[in-house]
């Protein structure tokens, strides 16, 4: 018996328990590269990462955690710089 090609039982088998796609997944894929969904989270673009010494100053110029934390760093040093602003403008000689 040769065994140079496949069988469809074979093929089946390999799909449906080794690569875990249908037929038309797999076709997709290799047609038009195309690849499955295996359920990976959505890439979640990074932000750059406030500084802990900003994180502490605004939280000292009263500025909530939350909010510090959404931000990204420059904007977070744009906070920081307008909270000195006002801090300053605020002091009396």
């Amino acid at each position: 018996m040769d065994r140079t090609d496949y069988s469809a039982g074979m093929w089946s088998h390999i799909l449906r328990q080794q690569l875990e796609a249908t037929a038309e997944v797999f076709w997709r894929c290799v047609r038009d590269s195309v690849i499955p969904d295996r359920g990976a989270p959505d890439a979640v673009p990074i932000r750059s990462a406030v500084p802990l010494h900003l994180v502490r100053e605004l939280t000292r110029l009263g500025m909530p955690e939350r909010e510090i934390l959404e931000l990204d760093a420059a904007a977070a040093a744009q906070r920081y710089a307008d909270l000195l602003a006002g801090e300053q403008r605020g002091a009396t000689p």
